[in-house]
């Protein structure tokens, strides 16, 4: 049975990326010369939406699995900036119903890789951790390009893969503005994506540019200690196959919490969860992390 689900002419699907959707404190000042590496675990759980011509029903896919991360801040035009780079390995649980049948599948595989350049043009002036340490806040303004690389599993067989088999671009916007202890964050980007030209049948995937708008509100219990209250909205997404429109995205609205607690001037964690709020033919997913993080000079 499960070799009728290699046959559904589907995306590639990665719902690990939700998690990233939802990113506060991405534009905050920040001292230079700091490098950090990290590791999390995710675990993503929903509904994925598919097309009416597509002879499928009640598609779900349970994700999880650890992830690593390095990030290193510096000197740009004399602004805080920050290169990022993220990968990871995951295990994906798949099923559905197909012709009346139901079938399922469960494969582990690399993700794709995450790279990313942070520019603050305003309000973050480039400076040491002894300088940083003694300047109040004040608003940034920044912006940033995204990058994924398809170094994830891929096999054109099958309709669950870990990989996606494209790359995709994603420029940002975004500010950070506080007040007291609290803080509000929001951005606006746009993801762009290359074509998959290896679905079965040799067939080609295409799909139009997702764009989402962010949100965040946070609160400082102290330095290092914050809680950030996380609302996104997103559309766009049009998918096609061989030039032949399969799916209409519409708007989504996803909300979620990061808590995050410093250890000590070195370590901290976070914990992360969000969830699909309304969801119009999209996919319905729910989403929880716990990720540590250690800084040095």
């Amino acid at each position: 049975m499960c070799r009728r689900f290699w046959l559904l002419p589907l995306l590639a699907v990665s719902q690990q990326s939700f998690a990233k959707e939802l990113d506060p404190r991405s534009y905050i000042n920040i001292p230079i010369d700091q490098n950090f590496i990290g590791a999390l675990y995710i675990k993503t759980k929903g509904d994925v939406y598919t097309t009416p011509d597509v002879p499928v029903e009640d598609l779900t896919l349970d994700i999880d699995g650890p992830g690593v991360a390095y990030a290193y801040t510096f000197s740009m035009f004399g602004n805080a900036s920050k290169f990022d780079i993220a990968g990871g390995q995951a295990c994906a649980d798949g099923e559905a119903i197909y012709l009346g049948d139901r079938v399922e599948r469960r494969y582990c595989g690399m993700t794709d890789t995450f790279m990313r350049l942070n520019y603050n043009f305003y309000g973050a002036k480039a400076m040491e951790l002894s300088e940083f340490v003694k300047q109040p806040k004040t608003m940034v303004i920044g912006a940033s390009l995204q990058v994924g690389i398809p170094t994830g599993a891929y096999d054109k067989q099958y309709v669950l893969n870990i990989g996606s088999n494209r790359w995709f671009f994603k420029p940002e916007i975004g500010m950070s503005i506080p007040f007291g202890n609290w803080e509000f964050d929001a951005a606006v980007s746009a993801k762009f994506f290359t074509n998959n030209t290896e679905l079965l049948y040799d067939q080609t995937f295409e799909q139009d540019p997702v764009y989402n708008i962010q949100s965040h509100l946070i609160y400082d219990f102290q330095p290092g200690h914050w809680i950030s209250f996380n609302a996104n909205y997103y559309f766009g997404g049009d998918t096609y196959v061989d030039g032949d429109k399969r799916a209409d995205k519409t708007g989504n609205f996803r909300g979620g919490i990061t808590y995050s607690y410093a250890i000590n001037s070195q370590h901290s964690v976070k914990f992360i969860a969000n969830k699909g709020i309304t969801t119009k033919r999209g996919n319905d997913v729910d989403v929880v992390a716990v990720a540590w993080a250690y800084r040095w000079q």
